[in-house]
C-alpha cells in the first residue's frame, strides 16, 4: 500500500493536535504487516516533539498471542504510563480493547489511505475548528434542514436528534480515535418526517460504490421511502439494494445522516463521475457532502450521499452547494498548515 504521503511532519502535527508535548510519554504499537518507512516516519514525527516513546510488536494475526503480548507486564507497565497510544496496525478489536489495559488509554489509530486528496487534508484542525463550531450551534438551533436545487428536502427537529462527532482526536480515556477522519453522525427519530431526496449525477450509493448516472426521487413518507422514482438502472439498484435487507420492517426507514468536515479541493475530481469519488465517503466523508443512511440500529439498509447539498441550522448556512458556507471554510491557518 502506498504510504509515502504519510510525512513525519504531517504526523507530527497530528500527534501535536492529540497533545503530545516534549513532556509527553507515547506507546506505539506496530506489527510484522507494519512497513519499516511508516514506522520510521511515526518515530520521526514524535522525536520532532521531543517526547518519550516506546515501540511494541504486537503480531495482530495470531488472537492468542496478541492478547498476551497486549497483557505483557513491560507492555502494561508503558500503558499505564502513557499519555497517548499510536496504532499504526489497524487491528485492534472490541475484544483487545476491553481485556488489556488499552481501555484506559487514548488511543490515535492511524488509517493508511492511497486516496491523494489526503495528502493535502491529513491533520484534524479544520476537523476541529468546524466540530467545536457546530457544538456551539446546536444547543441553539430548532430544526435542521437538507436541501438541493434538485429538490431534495428534508427538516429535522433537534429534539429528535442525537450527534456526536468523529475528528481524529482522542479526547479522553478509553477513546480510540480513527485519522484520517472528519463527520459528524446524527441519529434521529424520523416517524414524523415528511420530505423527498432527489439523486442526481454524481451522487453516491455508498454501499454499492457506485455514481449514479440518472436522477432518482426518494419520496419520504413518515420517516419510510414510500416510493422511488426513476426508471434507469439506478433506480433499480437502489430497490434491488432495499429488498435485499432481511429486516424488512426497518428496510425503507430513515435513521440518520452524516455531514463532512474535512476539507479538500473540489477541483480534485475530473467531473461529477469521476470514480475516485467513491473514496470520499465513510469515515473520510468530504467537507460539504451529506450522507443519508437508512435501516435498524444494527446494519445500514442503504446509504446514500448527496454532493451538492446544503444543509442549514435555523438560518445559519453550513453548507452550500456541497461546499463549506463562509463559517465554515478554512482560515489561512489551516490553509498554512495544510501546505496550501
Amino acid at each position: 500500500m502506498i504510504i509515502s504521503w504519510i510525512s513525519p511532519e504531517t504526523l507530527s502535527q497530528q500527534f501535536e493536535l492529540c497533545g503530545v508535548t516534549e513532556g509527553s510519554y507515547v506507546v506505539v504499537l506496530t506489527d510484522n504487516l507494519v512497513t519499516d518507512q511508516f514506522q520510521a516516519n511515526s518515530a520521526d514525527g514524535l522525536q520532532k516533539l521531543g517526547c518519550r516513546f516506546d515501540i511494541f510488536n504486537i503480531q495482530w494475526n495470531q488472537k492468542e498471542t496478541t492478547l498476551i503480548k497486549l497483557q505483557s507486564e513491560d507492555l502494561r507497565g508503558a500503558l499505564s504510563q502513557a499519555d497517548l497510544v499510536i496504532d499504526l496496525t489497524d487491528s485492534l478489536t472490541n475484544e483487545m480493547l476491553e481485556n488489556s489495559r488499552l481501555n484506559q488509554n487514548r488511543i490515535l489509530c492511524i488509517k493508511t489511505s492511497e486516496f491523494k486528496p489526503y495528502s493535502h487534508s491529513m491533520t484534524s484542525a479544520g476537523v476541529l475548528h468546524r466540530s467545536n463550531r457546530i457544538h456551539t450551534l446546536l444547543p441553539n438551533t430548532d430544526h435542521i434542514s437538507i436541501n438541493s436545487e434538485a429538490g431534495t428536502n428534508l427538516v429535522f427537529s433537534i429534539d429528535a436528534l442525537e450527534y456526536g462527532s468523529y475528528t481524529g482526536v482522542p479526547e479522553q480515556e478509553g477513546d480510540l480515535a480513527i485519522w484520517p477522519t472528519g463527520y459528524m453522525d446524527f441519529s434521529a427519530d424520523t416517524t414524523g418526517l415528511e420530505g423527498e431526496i432527489v439523486l442526481m449525477p454524481g451522487d453516491i450509493v455508498n454501499d454499492a460504490l457506485h455514481l449514479v448516472k440518472s436522477p432518482v426521487v426518494l419520496q419520504i413518507r413518515g420517516g419510510n421511502i414510500v416510493e422511488i422514482i426513476g426508471e434507469s438502472s439506478d433506480a433499480n439498484l437502489l430497490k434491488a439494494q432495499l429488498e435485499s435487507f432481511s429486516d424488512r420492517e426497518h428496510a425503507y426507514m430513515m435513521k440518520g445522516f452524516s455531514i463532512g468536515l474535512l476539507y479538500f479541493k473540489g477541483g480534485y475530481f475530473s467531473g461529477p463521475f469521476d470514480p475516485r469519488k467513491v473514496s470520499a465517503v465513510e469515515t473520510t466523508l468530504r467537507g460539504g457532502w451529506t450522507t443519508l443512511i437508512f435501516g435498524n440500529d444494527i446494519a445500514n439498509s442503504l446509504s446514500v450521499t448527496l454532493t451538492s447539498p446544503n444543509l442549514i441550522f435555523d438560518n445559519v448556512e453550513i453548507f452550500l452547494k456541497g461546499d463549506f458556507a463562509a463559517t465554515m471554510e478554512p482560515d489561512i491557518y489551516e490553509l498554512a498548515l495544510m501546505g496550501l
